[in-house]
């Protein structure tokens, strides 16, 4: 029993360190978009061409050229 209580206990530290991950990644990029959306210096039109390009660099660093829609 102790092995299977082993096994789960690594289990859920791994899933614990993958949420984790998810999650920094997630702030991360929400945040800049976040920024974006307050910056009072920029019209709307700059706010979406920031967010924009955020998005870009996301696809980019991701390797995801296509985004599935909600």
């Amino acid at each position: 029993m102790s092995e299977t209580a082993n096994k789960k206990e690594f289990v859920s530290i791994i899933a614990g360190e993958i949420s984790s991950g998810i999650d920094r990644a997630l702030a991360y990029w929400l945040g800049r978009i976040e920024l974006e959306l307050v910056d009072a210096s920029f019209t709307m039109a700059q706010r979406l061409a920031a967010i924009e390009a955020i998005v870009h660099e996301y696809k980019q660093c991701s390797g995801r050229e296509e985004l599935v829609s909600a």
